[in-house]
């Protein structure tokens, strides 16, 4: 705490190591005796919003930013504090549209690009964008770690995609040729051939579901051209192996059709089912890192 002989003018750099030093509660203490005095001090406001970030006290930090950006609209630090504040609420227009501002003001801000790009994953869903910003982060800053950790997210996001498609593809044909082989199961050659695709694509379902999960909770992007193509593959398979079977080119290309339009199905309510899930959580949406760097900016 401030002794009554301490310069006053030291306050605001003594918050900034106390912040440093993860004590947040003797920091915003010490912030709001100066500010009592000193309410025009932007860089005391805007500290001030970075140690209630570090207390998750994020409706007070996005008063305190909006003071600072009220003394000092330029203030680009004040911008992504009350970005960070705003988006660890749930406030995702309002915070896109500060993270915005902080890129206007400082295109070359590795933490306020990495900031919108989490806005963008969460808001906009625009994969494009969200790499196109991180990447812009890491060639200003290759150590920035909200960008690198954006970098990571990235390829969790990738590793789930790939695995959602290679389900799309195994899973409707396994259950299909399952259940003819249930129905006719009598042990010819017919059916004792369609059984391998099926353990096949069982074997590759469970891959799938193991590279899935791994990813974690990340925001599920698949494209049409992927949908498409997976449920081409489940079209392909599915018709191949009861045409290997049976050699019968009604059942095979019926099997086939069913298999697409499964898979669509499925995407389709994959699709939906994400899209109405919310956000992405928002430590894997901003990082530890991100909320570490607001603490003591």
């Amino acid at each position: 705490m401030e002794s009554p002989s301490a310069p006053v003018e030291d306050a605001v750099a003594r918050a900034r190591d106390l912040a440093l030093a993860q004590e947040f509660r003797p920091a915003v203490a010490l912030l709001r005796a100066h500010l009592r005095t000193h309410p025009d001090d932007s860089l005391a406001w805007r500290r001030l919003a970075g140690a209630l970030i570090g207390l998750d006290d994020w409706a007070g930090a996005i008063d305190a930013a909006g003071r600072a950006i009220d003394i000092d609209p330029g203030d680009v630090a004040a911008w992504r504090h009350r970005a960070l504040a705003r988006h660890l609420l749930g406030r995702h227009r309002a915070s896109y549209a500060d993270a915005r501002r902080a890129v206007e003001l400082a295109p070359d801000d590795p933490e306020a690009l990495s900031l919108l790009a989490a806005n963008v994953l969460t808001v906009d869903r625009d994969m494009a964008r969200f790499r196109e910003l991180y990447r812009r982060a890491l060639s200003v800053d290759p150590s920035s770690a909200p960008a690198r950790h954006s970098a990571r997210l990235d390829r969790r996001i990738r590793r789930r995609g790939a695995a959602t498609l290679l389900l799309l593809a195994a899973h409707p044909p396994s259950c299909l040729l399952f259940l003819r082989w249930i129905a006719i199961d009598d042990g010819s050659t017919d059916t004792s051939w369609t059984m391998w695709p099926t353990v096949a694509g069982v074997a590759v379902m469970i891959v799938a579901a193991v590279v899935g999960r791994t990813a974690g909770t990340v925001p599920l992007v698949l494209t049409w051209r992927g949908i498409v193509g997976a449920a081409g593959v489940a079209g392909a398979g599915a018709a191949g192996a009861l045409w290997g079977g049976t050699r019968t080119a009604t059942m095979a290309a019926a099997f086939g059709l069913a298999a697409v339009a499964i898979s669509l199905l499925f995407s389709l309510a994959l699709r939906l089912r994400h899209r109405r899930a919310g956000r992405l959580p928002e430590e894997d949406a901003t990082g530890g890192p991100a909320r570490e760097s607001a603490r003591v900016a």
